[in-house]
């Protein structure tokens, strides 16, 4: 074949145990399985190992494993799941697509460099998954569906990237069953015996599609992906395997989704300044409270607090079996460079970074009001189109007050409040004196 469209490379992320890890991303000795239809179809490492096998009823299982933990299985979630993976993949390149039902592309040609060789991404991908609680099989090629057939039938056998695919079996391609059935029948089983078979002859007995396949396969045809969206979204959920009746409990997971928070906004260099927890149960209507925050923010220690200061208000919550935290509200990191003696005895007085302590400090006050007092505790002054000085201002919240310091023009300048009575300053050598020396910004 004429491989033509081969010149990017490809990595691909296939989750085979994804139905089972949406439920089990804590660790656990128990044996879990996920079932359709009264059967089992998914199971992890301790259920196999109690002699469970894929296709055995329930019935069978619970005889096998008396404290055997049984989930239906949720497409929608493992759906969502990938998607949220595929957007905390976009760290490694933006060329990220998603492949229903359970695995990823990437474009990696282009961030090769950046990471210094294919080994470090792999590396850093295997570390990340890990500390996220998932698993996956890797696969590289030069071609999507070559990525996602090496990562599919990946082994521990050296092999190389050539070999290993031109010798994947025939009921391994993605292709009808009456087509595998076929070919078995005529004597071929394994994808280099296909290729050395004429196109046209293929065409002919099994119809067009499998042509297709095998071009797009071996890089003879273009075959372009739908990427996600580069707009950040988050969203991510721990199951636990039995119910939660203890709030306090809740402080673990709660810090593990909140680094996850923190690790993707440091990723995509973008901070938040609004989250939300749902409190979740099979049998009652989920509960949520958000946390808002005076600036925005991608600390996981604050995040923390807050969320700990809200979690001891809530009283009506009995029982829960899951947790979610979602943010879909971003905003770009901005560094605030000083200079280059910072934080030493040879500070410059005007320093650029002078008072950002202090700005900090200030916030993470305000958070801490408005996480104990409520979202309406803490408010700023803003003007107010208004000729009269006395009417010139008005109370606003933290968040807009942020919104109008950004798209002030400082423009038509004009007194934010006046005294009941005029009060005549002092002066001192000249100078207008009031606490201390004043010195005149602008005006009149």
């Amino acid at each position: 074949m004429n491989q033509k469209y081969c010149k990017n490379l490809w990595l691909c992320l296939h989750f085979q145990q994804l139905p089972v890890e949406i439920f089990t991303r804590e660790s656990t000795n128990k044996p879990v399985v996920v079932t359709a239809r009264q059967r089992i179809v998914h199971m992890n490492q301790v259920a196999s190992a109690s002699g469970i096998r894929i296709g055995s009823s329930v019935d069978t299982a619970y005889i096998l494993a008396g404290d055997l933990v049984c989930f239906e299985r949720n497409e929608e979630k493992e759906l969502e799941t990938l998607q949220h993976l595929g957007q905390w993949a976009y760290q490694f390149t933006p060329n990220v697509s998603v492949k229903a039902p359970s695995s990823l592309l990437l474009d990696i040609k282009s961030s090769l460099k950046l990471f210094d060789g294919i080994e470090n991404i792999k590396t850093n991908i295997n570390q990340g998954l890990q500390r996220l609680g998932y698993s996956a099989m890797l696969g590289v090629h030069q071609t999507p569906l070559a990525a996602l057939l090496t990562a599919k039938t990946a082994t521990t056998k050296k092999v190389t990237v050539k070999t290993a695919l031109t010798e994947t079996p025939v009921d391994k391609l993605d292709i009808d069953q009456h087509i595998i059935e076929g070919l078995q029948r005529m004597g071929v089983h394994c994808l280099e015996d296909i290729l050395d078979l004429p196109q046209s002859g293929l065409a002919r007995r099994f119809g067009a599609l499998l042509v297709d396949y095998l071009q797009r396969l071996m890089g003879e045809k273009a075959d372009p992906q739908q990427l996600i969206s580069e707009r950040p979204d988050f969203s991510s959920e721990i199951t636990f395997l039995s119910d939660v009746t203890n709030l306090e409990s809740l402080v673990f997971p709660m810090r593990r989704l909140l680094q996850e928070l923190s690790d993707f906004l440091i990723a995509r260099q973008i901070k938040v300044n609004h989250f939300t927890f749902k409190l979740s149960h099979r049998e009652h209507s989920p509960k949520a409270f958000s946390i808002y925050l005076a600036e925005p923010e991608s600390d996981a220690a604050m995040f923390l607090l807050l969320s700990q200061l809200h979690l001891d208000k809530i009283h009506d919550v009995q029982e829960i079996d899951s947790l979610t935290l979602s943010a879909d509200r971003f905003f770009s990191a901005t560094s605030l460079s000083g200079d280059l003696f910072h934080g030493t005895r040879f500070q410059q007085k005007d320093g650029r970074m002078t008072g950002l302590a202090d700005r900090e400090n200030n916030n993470r006050f305000f958070n801490i009001l408005r996480a104990r007092l409520g979202p309406d505790a803490c408010f700023g002054l803003a003007e107010a189109n208004d000729h009269r000085p006395e009417k010139a201002w008005k109370i606003v919240s933290q968040s807009m007050q942020s919104k109008r310091k950004e798209s002030s023009s400082g423009e038509n300048p004009r007194p934010m409040f006046l005294l009941p009575k005029p009060r005549r300053l002092r002066l001192h050598d000249g100078q207008p004196w009031f606490n201390g020396s004043l010195r005149l910004l602008q005006g009149p």
